[in-house]
């Protein structure tokens, strides 16, 4: 069993001590892209992994590789073209400020994907298959690539694990609409916000509970689990829910501080796969999954990284020296 990402490796670029992008003189620069992020979640909770993607033919392409190294995620699947490799800015957010995300990753090497760049044969049944919302936003090419990818995956028996994570500075509403209508059909594993029921999928109102919101989902394109990390802002807590089948789960509370908002949603996502293969109860998926979640708000990297033994005994040691 193996866990394959298809998607964009970009590097973030991040003014230290929350300054203003505007007022930038360096920054930190972190490796970034939700599928890679989920993958190094799962490889250090000792799954096999590998990475598909495209990379440059420059020196800028050695820092995620070497990432990729770092955490034993297959690379075999990384093909290198002429070109860019794709970046983001992160303004972090400070009180009342909230954080800024200015993309730029037009033309870059990612986003001239062909599906024939992934040889289909290696799939098997029972693999995973990562991707999101925001490596659909690339482009017209590259969105028609995946579909065809996809069906073909699902055709092999894979589960193919999808986050909307819907980005509205990244595409249209209707285009990202329609493309994400095309393809949930063809979903497993489905990682929603309430957003995405409500304003995207256009499905929900406001008022409804998570619970309405995944069942309606559900109903509209027949997904055996709908999850989500439904957090409250204001009051500075995380709370997963999860449907499967007529099982519909709320799980703890879990209150935290907020170092870095990256990835969390991310390592929510590893958290559900990872419970998944190790066919954990439905309640303790939901529960590691939201563990995930709070330990990424507490690192400064874009992905959580850390072994299954950490996120277990998050409640037991918060707060606390281990010794």
């Amino acid at each position: 069993m193996t866990i394959y990402g298809l998607g964009e490796v970009m590097l973030r670029y991040t003014p230290p001590d929350y300054s203003l992008l505007k007022n930038a003189h360096t920054f930190d620069v972190q490796v970034g892209g939700a599928e890679l992020n989920t993958l190094i979640s799962l490889s250090s909770f000792g799954h096999p992994t590998e990475m598909i993607t495209v990379l440059p033919e420059h020196e800028l392409a050695k820092i995620p590789l070497q990432k990729m190294a770092q955490s034993k995620i297959g690379t075999r699947n990384i093909k290198y073209r002429e070109g860019r490799l794709g970046t983001y800015y992160l303004e972090e957010s400070f009180g009342f400020r909230s954080s800024k995300v200015i993309y730029d990753r037009q033309h870059s090497t990612f986003a001239e994907f062909e599906a024939t760049l992934f040889d289909i044969e290696q799939m098997q049944a029972g693999d995973y298959f990562v991707i999101t919302g925001i490596t659909l936003a690339v482009n017209s090419m590259l969105r028609n690539n995946i579909i065809t990818l996809l069906t073909q995956i699902k055709a092999r028996g894979a589960h193919i694990v999808f986050d909307i994570n819907y980005r509205s500075n990244l595409w249209d509403k209707e285009v990202a609409k329609a493309t994400v209508e095309s393809i949930l059909p063809l979903v497993d594993v489905l990682l929603f916000g309430k957003m995405d029921a409500t304003h995207l999928l256009s499905l929900n109102s406001e008022i409804d509970s998570m619970e309405t919101c995944a069942r309606t989902i559900q109903d509209h394109y027949h997904i055996p689990m709908l999850a989500s990390s439904n957090r409250d802002i204001v009051a500075s807590t995380l709370q997963g829910v999860i449907l499967q089948g007529d099982t519909f789960i709320t799980g703890e509370i879990y209150p935290y501080q907020v170092l870095n908002r990256i990835g969390a949603g991310d390592a929510f996502m590893s958290g559900i796969i990872h419970g998944l293969i190790e066919q954990y109860p439905i309640e303790d998926t939901l529960g590691f999954a939201t563990k995930c979640a709070v330990l990424q708000h507490t690192t400064k990297e874009d992905a959580l990284s850390c072994q299954v033994d950490e996120v277990l005994n998050l409640a037991q040691y918060a707060g606390s020296l281990k010794r």
